[in-house]
Formats: structure tokens, C-alpha cells, sequence
């Protein structure tokens, strides 16, 4: 087996097998070492219980890159991304509900059953938000921008209001500013609540919203759907088109050490004593198990090691995955027959007053008295995840410590599961009597299984303070260290959290254009300040009260879903 190579990955997380595409495309020889035995990091599928699968961490496909799966053929490795008509189903703690449709004009006739005025505004929102992406988004497959350097695009293209309502402003405030109605606005703000430390009216947690906002499913903004097998499907496409390349991957393979010498990187030594030498090396791993744990003491400056230690870490998630053998009855439906409220992501309870609560809670490092639930029962629509008549649910709770006050989550996690269960059952009552087995992920297991420091999936903070030129810190914003030939490449690089595959990209293309001196160009949409014409035109007419008369009015009716459809489409 060899044991030099031009590129040594640190981690099969799907931003580390994103960059291994890269530099193997580009003819160079990588090895990919991944601790854990398959790979996927917090993109993964695991056979959890004897026979059944879940989505372990990551569960919803829509952040990920089209470019990236273009220019990577994941297709053709056997990614098959699906969607059901419903993208997600909300039910309040007061017995109503709301679907939201692929179709807009469904999803605009259920939202008048909950506020007319507010069905308008969502539409308003929409063309708001999609110009929001459409500003930002150029920056994605690109070195990190200075903060200036977005904002002048957004002063440049006329909307500075824009940028400040989407970065600086709390989520109740953006709400605030739209909708009327307090349940439409407390399942929205739960768009705002993923993985990070903080409330509602925390300032700069609209940024957390539209982070999630330029997803895209087939070119429809906004959307999101399912990989067939779960969301390690994705890693197993990136991992065989990697191998198709001729990169390797080597699973139960922990790394020790990164090895510098006179402030080179040079390779790697594993747990097991072996060492494996490269011109260059990449850890997909967060920013602090990165420097401060894989580089021994005393390489970086001591300055540089207290702002890593700085990093914002905090703001965990767990998830209990379930296997059951009836669906959820939710309130109100009279059984538990399949329907479009299984087909997508589940929203139990949303309430901005529970997620201040957790977000008090967070602080205290406690548990609030009752839980906001995101649910997923993917083997509804994806039978090769459970046996035939059984199913795996999966449930997720967000705004958590990653540390205890007194205790530790080794010690609660049983504790805690049973007050999350009991909430479900207020929702789905049935399922008390159908529960035949659990799991349960905390953030300590996040941490010591699958390395993520504090649990954080985001692998820091989604402020302002720790994005574009400043991410993960200034120093260490374009993918470089301090070390020579020393990347990082995860979640804790720009562009940011979640399954993209933007990071792991733009640090091959970095570590590319170190090498080669030449870096090729991915397919990126324009990165110019104006808007394509056709969204121009929209916004034009949307901006006055007669234009949004007929745009609601055109919006909402089946028969022009190709022209609404058009409307949506990211360009």
C-alpha cells in the first residue's frame, strides 16, 4: 500500500469527499482517512437496529450544490434526490396545521386558512428572500468575500435594507415585519433555530433563516427533498465518484497527528504508529479539533490558539430515531393511514414562546419544559430503509447545550428522551403503544463519535461576526493555515454549515491554484449585481399594490403552476 501521496484528507465527511473529487479530477493522488467505519461524517446512513436505517444526523437534501452534482456525476454513481408533494407538515399546539406544497399555489391556498392578509405577505416574503439568495449565492463556490465587499453588492444593486434584514436583524424581527399571524410565524422562525445559540430575538439570526433559504431542488428555490437510501446516499455517490478517479479511502483509519516540519505540512500519523507522507493535507474536521487538537502544542502562535479557542462552538442538537411499526396518528386525522403530513419533514409544536424558552434553557444548560420536535419518517416514501411493515422515524431537537450544569448527557439522555416522547404523544397518541425500539444521539455523542466539537454540525457560529472573510476567523478564512500546505475544508469554512459541498470545493480549488498556479473556473451563476431581467420584472411588479393583487391572484391558481413555477426558478 502506498504511503505518499500529493494530498492526505483528514475525514470522509461529504465536504472532505468533495474535495478529494477535486483534487483526483485534477490527476492528483489522494487518501482520504476517515476514523469512524463508513464513511458520511454527519451525512450518513446507519443500520442503527438489526434490519432498519436511518439518516443518522443530516436528514433533509436541499443545500446541497447543483454544480457540484453536475460537475461530480453523483448522478450517475447512484444519487437519486426525490420529492413528495408535500415539503413539510406543521402541527400547533393548538390542534391546527399547515402544509406546505411544492406548488405555490397550494401552498398559498392553505395559508389562507390561517391569515388571507398573511397568504399575500408570504408571497412578498418569497421574492424578498429569493433576491436575498440571488446576491449571496454567487459568493458560494467562491473564496470567501470580505463583509464589505457582499454588502457593497447589496448597496450596488439597491438593497441595503435587504442585507441588513437578513443579517443583522433577530428572526422576530424579520417575521415581525411581514406576518400577523403567531403560528405561521412561529413555524417559519424554526428556519432560524437550526444548530445555533440563541433565540428568537437574538440579533443576527435571520442570517440562520436565509442560509437555509438558498436551497434549491431541481432548480426550484427554496425547496428540498430526499436521497434514496438516506442522506449518506450523497456520501456514497461522492465516496464511488472519488474511487472512480482513482482517489482511495480508508475507513477505520484515525489520524493522530498532522506532521509538520519547520512549519510544513508533510503527512499524517495514524492512532495505529504508520505514517503517510503528502504534499498536502486537508482536514474536513471542525476549525478546533483541526488546530488545536491534530497540530501538536506549541506550532501556532499563542495568539492564533486563543482565537481558535474563541471560536463560537456553542448550540447543539439531538436527534432520537425510532422504529415503529404504525405511523403517527397526528392530531387531527382520524387514523394513521399514510398521507402527505409522513411525506416530508414534520414540524410538532412550534412556538416562539418554547423556543425562547430553549433558548433560556440553553443558557442555563438545562432542559425547557417542553420540546419543539422536527420529525422525519423517511421509509414512508424510501422502502429500502425499514422492513416491510415497520418503519424508522427520526426526531430532532434543536436550541440544546452541548454541556450540562451539573451532570452530562450520558447520565440524562434516557431521562431526556422519555420528556421528548412524552411530548409526541400529545401530537401522535397512538404512537405509545407502537414504539419498538430507540436510539438516541446527544450532543456528547456528536462530540467523542463523531468528532464534532461540541456538537455543533455547523462547526460554528452562523453570525455575522463568523461569516464570509471572518469564518471560521479572519486569519484562517481562505481554506489556508498557518501551516504550509495545511487546509481545512469542513462546515466551519465558508460558505458555511450543512450539507453543500461548497467548502470541501473551494478548498481544492484553493489548494489547486498553490499547486498548478491555475484554478478552473467551477459553473457558477453570475456574480453580477443585477438581478436576471425576469426577476427584475417581478420585483417591479410585486413592488406595487395593484402588481401584488395579480401576482397573488396568478400565484395561487393550478392552472398557471408553469408560470409560477418559471418565476421561481434560481438563475
Amino acid at each position: 500500500m502506498p504511503t505518499d501521496y500529493d494530498a492526505v484528507i483528514i475525514g470522509a465527511g461529504h465536504n472532505g469527499l468533495v474535495t478529494a473529487n477535486y483534487l483526483a479530477r485534477a490527476g492528483k493522488s489522494v487518501l482520504v482517512l476517515e476514523a469512524r467505519d463508513l464513511v458520511g461524517g454527519a451525512c450518513v446512513t446507519e443500520e442503527l437496529i438489526p434490519g432498519s436505517k436511518w439518516s443518522s444526523c443530516a436528514f433533509i437534501a436541499g443545500l446541497l450544490r447543483p454544480e457540484i452534482i453536475t460537475e461530480l456525476e453523483l448522478a450517475k454513481y447512484g444519487l437519486e434526490l426525490y420529492q413528495g408533494d408535500a415539503l413539510s407538515f406543521s402541527l400547533f399546539r393548538d390542534g391546527t396545521s399547515f402544509t406546505m406544497w411544492k406548488e405555490t399555489d397550494r401552498t398559498l391556498r392553505e395559508l389562507e386558512k390561517l391569515s388571507k392578509k398573511d397568504a399575500q405577505a408570504f408571497l412578498d416574503f418569497g421574492i424578498r428572500l429569493q433576491r436575498f439568495a440571488g446576491l449571496v449565492t454567487p459568493y458560494l463556490l467562491k473564496p470567501p468575500p470580505e463583509r464589505s465587499e457582499v454588502f457593497a453588492a447589496f448597496e450596488a444593486a439597491g438593497e441595503q435594507t435587504l442585507f441588513d434584514e437578513f443579517t443583522l436583524l433577530s428572526v422576530r424581527d424579520l417575521l415581525d415585519r411581514y406576518f400577523e399571524d403567531e403560528r405561521l410565524k412561529s413555524m417559519l422562525t424554526f428556519f432560524g433555530m437550526v444548530s445555533i445559540f440563541g433565540g428568537p430575538s437574538t440579533p443576527g439570526t435571520a442570517y440562520t433563516y436565509g442560509h437555509h433559504s438558498w436551497g434549491e431542488f431541481n432548480g426550484n428555490f427554496g425547496q428540498f427533498g430526499m436521497a434514496r437510501g438516506g442522506m449518506g446516499a450523497i456520501s456514497e455517490a461522492l465516496a464511488a465518484s472519488a474511487r472512480a478517479h482513482g482517489a482511495t479511502i480508508r475507513t477505520s483509519a484515525p489520524v493522530d497527528r498532522v506532521l509538520v516540519e519547520r512549519g510544513v505540512a508533510t503527512g499524517v500519523r495514524l492512532r495505529d504508529g504508520s505514517v503517510i507522507t503528502a504534499k498536502q493535507v486537508f482536514s474536513n474536521a471542525d476549525p478546533k479539533r483541526s488546530l488545536l487538537q491534530l497540530l501538536e502544542p506549541g506550532v501556532l502562535a499563542p495568539k492564533l490558539v486563543r482565537d481558535v479557542e474563541n471560536i463560537d462552538t456553542r448550540g447543539s442538537m439531538a436527534r432520537i430515531h425510532l422504529l415503529i411499526d404504525e405511523l403517527p396518528q397526528y392530531l387531527p386525522f382520524t387514523d394513521a393511514t399514510e398521507g402527505p403530513q409522513h411525506h416530508g419533514h414534520q414540524l410538532l409544536g412550534p412556538s416562539r414562546e418554547a423556543f425562547e424558552e430553549a433558548y433560556e434553557a440553553q443558557r442555563r444548560g438545562t432542559f425547557p419544559s417542553t420540546f419543539v420536535i422536527e420529525a422525519v419518517t423517511q421509509s414512508v416514501t424510501d422502502d429500502t430503509l425499514a422492513p416491510k411493515g415497520l418503519h424508522t422515524m427520526t426526531l430532532g431537537i434543536q436550541q440544546l447545550p452541548s454541556e450540562l450544569t451539573g451532570t452530562t448527557w450520558a447520565a440524562e439522555k434516557e431521562k431526556w428522551a422519555d420528556l421528548v416522547l412524552e411530548d409526541l404523544f400529545t401530537y401522535a397518541p397512538n404512537l405509545r403503544e407502537h414504539i419498538l425500539d430507540r436510539v438516541i444521539i446527544t450532543p456528547d455523542d456528536l462530540h467523542n463519535e463523531y468528532l464534532i466539537t461540541d456538537g455543533n454540525i455547523f462547526h460554528g457560529s452562523m453570525m455575522l461576526d463568523q461569516l464570509f472573510g471572518a469564518r471560521p476567523i479572519p486569519e484562517l478564512a481562505n481554506y489556508r493555515t498557518p501551516v504550509r500546505n495545511y487546509y481545512l475544508c469542513g462546515s466551519g469554512t465558508h460558505p458555511g454549515g450543512g450539507v453543500m459541498g461548497a467548502n470541501g470545493h473551494n478548498a481544492a480549488k484553493a489548494a489547486l491554484a498553490d499547486t498548478d498556479g491555475v484554478v478552473s473556473a467551477a459553473p457558477l451563476r453570475s456574480a453580477g449585481t443585477r438581478a436576471p431581467w425576469q426577476q427584475r420584472m417581478v420585483g417591479t411588479l410585486m413592488g406595487t399594490r395593484p402588481g401584488r393583487w395579480f401576482g397573488y391572484q396568478a400565484a395561487r391558481q393550478p392552472a398557471l403552476r408553469k408560470i409560477t413555477a418559471y418565476a421561481a426558478r434560481v438563475r
